[in-house]
């Protein structure tokens, strides 16, 4: 193994990406996947004009861009694309997190951040926004996000959306329906 050169004073975040960098091509190059997934959001803490009981349609288009395993046997699956709840609230996905396990409740997460659309008494709600979908232990084979409909079906255990306002407040609700047309 070869020694690694002297940090310059400014050069450790350099260094670290670099690290990160050569981690992540360890990994290996996962399949890319493209999905366009549909769903509707029962609100169960509200906002505003938007209350409890409402209905609000959401989407989210992403591609995967290659992952990276995580503490816990949880993979991160980095993502470009965007996701929107209703007629003005979006935000780009960045990520994906996924585990399968044999003893706690697997799960499948979208991520999107920097969200625009939605502030109320003066407080903006810019993100995190997430979709997050879970199935009993056993459910996902691996730590890899769903294809088919089916298994995105599969994650039925609990279905939940959030999109936070920098700790102050929350919207949020459960996932009624959702359809997946994944390739």
């Amino acid at each position: 193994m070869t020694a690694l050169p002297p940090v310059p004073k400014h050069g450790r975040e350099m260094r670290i990406f670099s690290v990160f960098l050569a981690v992540l091509a360890l990994t290996g190059p996962a399949a890319a996947e493209t999905c366009r997934l549909d769903f509707t959001i029962e609100i169960t803490q509200g906002v505003g004009d938007i209350r409890p009981g409402d209905m609000l349609p959401g989407w989210a288009e992403f591609t995967t861009q290659g992952s990276f395993r995580q503490e816990g046997g949880s993979t991160a699956h980095l993502a470009t694309g965007q996701m929107a709840l209703g007629e003005d609230i979006s935000g780009p996905v960045w990520t994906l997190i996924a585990t399968a396990r044999n003893f706690s409740a697997d799960l499948v997460g979208i991520y999107a951040h920097d969200v625009t659309g939605f502030s109320f008494a003066g407080v903006d709600f810019e993100g995190p926004m997430a979709l997050t979908l879970f199935g009993p232990p056993g459910t996902r084979p691996d730590a890899v996000p769903p294809v088919t409909q089916e298994e995105w079906d599969a994650l039925d255990l609990r279905r939940v959306f959030v999109l936070h306002a920098h700790g102050l407040d929350m919207l949020a609700g459960d996932v009624r329906e959702l359809t997946a047309d994944c390739q």
